[in-house]
């Protein structure tokens, strides 16, 4: 049964006094406090019926709304929407390839090894050569400048992608710079990041010659599948605009509204449109998001308040206010003394009914990923720190509706497992 409480469209779920689930989906569990949860109300409601009555579902007046919308929220020249951050991603790839005059070259990108396997995967379906480099530290998952700058003064370096985790900022003016330095182009991998900043004010996914956000269902800003390609050049927009559809001449809007029955297709794209409902849903977030997203740091701030006296645990970036302050706040990543620790704090929440997850397991500890290092379709640099880091992580619950009640009760679960009274 669907109910609404404090605009969270959420499955009602019954709990025994020990913590179990009562109410099962399809043989999934139902968590009592999840991972994240929908900010929906009836405007995301009444936005899809709107859509539904237009009759027209694909492409058009509401995706251009919300481009136009998150265009003038980001202060970026073109939005592009997509169906999802992975197509976002693989068409900045290609632009990467296409402004360099080396479509499909397998020049090498490189990729931090602490992310969604997505920015790597996008690389090699446009042919590119993923170069998975270590994070800076094993407590601090973003990517090595050390390691990144030893790769670009040794290989021929078409790309940086910077993935900005956790919604945090993981030195975008650095790595613009430093990529600039190189003649290699920036990418940002903003899927965390929408609506974070620099401390100096500028948005996240804006500062590289490309970025690239999410908006799926557990995104700050959430529309079920769907993305964006953004950037300030007018020659990469046209380009992503082009592949996006195709490579056709014209939209189906755009022959509709002119009667016309004719295109051409100027080069070989894909069908990565994005939907009339996806933006729909988008307008609607896009309102909510500046709130959300304070919401979310208070909350991100409460734990560190509630665990700063548990030595055996640390909040990543909880000594960073400064970051804090400006970040998107996406997912809340602890890192635990020892992988037993983990473990035990992990099996102690589930038993209360509160979810977790692991934000990531090592790209390049995956079977393909291996598989791709031993025939030399992927170069794997000197992991160390990103490895340590995902032995040690799990992600606690985080989103708006979040009780300060339940972060309470999270945290004290984690302190008595880590003092050792559980």
């Amino acid at each position: 049964m669907l109910e609404s409480s404090e605009g969270i469209i959420t499955i009602a779920t019954t709990y025994s006094q020990d913590g179990q689930s009562s109410c099962c989906t399809k043989g999934r569990r139902m968590w009592r406090i999840p991972l994240s949860d929908l900010n929906y109300d009836e405007a995301e409601q009444q936005a899809v019926l709107e859509v539904l009555g237009s009759r027209w579902l694909t492409m058009g007046p509401r995706t251009e709304e919300f481009e136009a919308r998150l265009a003038e929220f980001l202060g970026v020249r073109h939005v592009i929407a997509v169906s999802n951050g992975t197509c976002a991603l693989q068409l900045a790839y290609r632009a990467v390839a296409w402004l360099r005059g080396q479509a499909h070259s397998n020049a090498f990108v490189i990729v931090p090894d602490i992310t969604f396997v997505a920015t790597a995967n996008a690389a090699f379906a446009e042919r590119l050569t993923p170069y998975l480099c270590d994070i800076v530290d094993a407590e601090t998952p973003g990517l090595s400048p050390q390691e990144a700058e030893s790769v670009l003064e040794a290989k021929q370096v078409q790309a940086i992608a910077l993935v900005h985790y956790a919604g945090f900022d993981c030195g975008a003016e650095y790595f613009a710079a430093v990529s600039k330095r190189h003649g290699a182009i920036l990418i940002e991998d903003a899927a965390h990041a929408i609506g974070a900043r620099t401390i100096d004010g500028r948005a996240l996914g804006t500062i590289g010659e490309v970025g690239c956000f999410s908006f799926f269902s557990n995104k700050n800003l959430a529309t079920g599948e769907g993305g964006a390609v953004v950037t300030n050049n007018d020659e990469i927009a046209e380009r992503v605009r082009l592949w996006r559809c195709h490579g056709l001449s014209s939209s189906s809007t755009q022959r509709h509204a002119a009667r016309s029955v004719g295109y051409d297709v100027f080069d070989v794209g894909y069908n990565f449109r994005c939907s009339e409902i996806v933006a729909a849903l988008g307008i609607e977030q896009l309102k909510k998001l500046p709130a959300a997203n304070a919401r979310r740091r208070e909350l991100y701030r409460l734990y560190i308040e509630a665990l700063r006296n548990v030595e055996a645990v640390r909040i990543v970036w909880g000594d960073r206010p400064e970051l804090l302050e400006n970040s998107a706040a996406h997912i809340l990543p602890l890192l635990c003394e020892t992988e037993a620790l983990r473990d035990r704090i992990r099996a102690a929440l589930h038993e209360a009914g509160i979810q977790t997850s692991h934000h990531y397991a090592p790209i390049h500890s995956f079977t393909c990923y291996r598989r791709a290092a031993e025939e030399r379709n992927v170069c794997v640099g000197k992991i160390r720190n990103a490895t340590e880091f995902a032995r040690r992580e799990i992600t606690l619950p985080l989103y708006p509706a979040l009780s300060d009640e339940s972060v309470s009760e999270i945290c004290s679960i984690i302190a008595r497992v880590a003092k050792g009274r559980a």
